[in-house]
């Protein structure tokens, strides 16, 4: 694979070395596919990938989904042959284009996630919390979007709960579920985020509420979801016939991988916890119903093009980012609406901007003469 610092996925992926596959492996691969999936405390994957087969499934291909343990063993399986394509949470491909692409692999895509959102596991919504209710998460950009939220209660991580000692040494995620749930149930806690798979595989009796990147009520609290939430990134063999590729894969998951992939490739490791990130294929008319709902004008005004027509037939590609700071007072944030076959020429330009931002954000206010006193950065990371 490209030596660089992002994925390139779909009709825009660059080869390296490329091996075309050898006849007997292309019958094969005719009559029959083996897909390989690994599932995550977040993304049920193996179940997500055979439903989709059984409503997609030809009768002329027996394919077979089986669950891998971790991505060595997972990659190692796709290169020697034993899988033809390997499923697995695209936040495990990050660092690893080398690695993929000397094992005779490469990234041919990613499926559209679909639930990205973390939900609040409480009886009460988030706006309805009593003051100084402890929410538990441990993620840092859900502690921080909850104190922009609600900046009168405690967020913090599960091994900073206030009075509570963490007697569990190197506990499983079910062990810690539970445990946080028995919390709830004492009222030691207020409530705790998860992801919805974790919520539905931990069998939560408590009420859940989404944590959703559009508010339904305007001026509401919104949460853009963590870098790669939900996302399903699929490998193959260099050389993997396209038709059989696009079984599996689809453009809209092919543009979110590319572009996240890009933007966290550019960025100091450091944001990668700390950013919220959605990019997602818009349609012209619901763009329009939101800015009418909104009463947003410079969203109406990105549907048209120079001649102020609205030109509906090709989808747009909507990038959300944020950062806040650490107690969630201050945020920046950029939104870009491009079409999409612009897309990759807008992300370089969105990257210097946000770069930009960010610094002159971050960076402490010059005196305008000596004699004033010294003003903090507007963002505390």
């Amino acid at each position: 694979m490209a030596e660089g610092s992002y994925i390139s996925t779909g009709a825009h992926a660059v080869h390296i070395g490329h091996k075309a596959c050898p006849p007997l492996e292309v019958d094969a691969m005719e009559n029959r596919l083996e897909v390989g999936a690994m599932d995550s405390h977040t993304s049920n994957i193996r179940s997500t990938l055979a439903s989709h087969f059984d409503h997609t499934g030809s009768d002329e291909m027996e394919i077979s989904v089986s669950g891998v343990v971790d991505f060595d063993s997972g990659i190692k399986s796709l290169s020697d042959g034993s899988l033809d394509i390997l499923a697995i949470p695209a936040i495990e491909t990050i660092g690893r284009d080398q690695e993929i692409g000397d094992l005779g692999c490469q990234i041919i895509g990613a499926r559209v996630p679909r639930r990205p959102s973390e939900v609040l596991v409480s009886p009460d919504k988030l706006l309805y919390q009593p003051k100084s209710a402890i929410i538990v998460s441990d993620s840092d950009l859900v502690r921080r979007q909850i104190l922009r939220a609600r900046p009168d209660i405690l967020a913090v991580s599960s091994e900073m709960i206030p009075d509570i000692d963490q007697d569990l040494q190197n506990p499983s995620n079910e062990m810690k579920l539970n445990w946080l749930s028995d919390l709830l149930q004492a009222d030691k806690i207020n409530g705790f985020v998860i992801s919805r798979a974790e919520y539905d595989d931990s069998n939560q009796s408590e009420r859940r509420h989404a944590l959703l990147p559009f508010p339904k009520e305007r001026g509401g609290p919104h949460f853009l979801p963590k870098p790669y939430a939900d996302l399903v990134a699929i490998l193959s063999r260099q050389g993997f016939p396209l038709s059989l590729s696009e079984k599996l894969t689809e453009p809209e998951g092919n543009t979110i991988l590319w572009v996240q992939s890009r933007i966290l490739g550019e960025l100091n490791e450091y944001f990668h916890d700390k950013m919220g990130i959605q990019v997602r294929h818009r349609q012209v008319g619901s763009l329009l119903r939101q800015a009418e709902d909104y009463r947003d004008i410079i969203l109406e005004q990105a549907c048209h093009n120079p001649d102020g027509d609205i030109i509906e037939e090709e989808v747009r590609v909507e990038v959300r980012m944020e950062l806040i700071s650490e107690d969630g007072s201050r945020t920046i944030a950029m939104d870009r609406l491009v079409i999409l076959s612009e897309y990759q020429y807008a992300v370089i330009g969105l990257l210097r901007d946000w770069n930009t931002l960010v610094k002159e954000s971050s960076s402490t206010v010059p005196k305008d003469h000596p004699t004033d006193d010294e003003a903090p950065p507007f963002l505390s990371l």
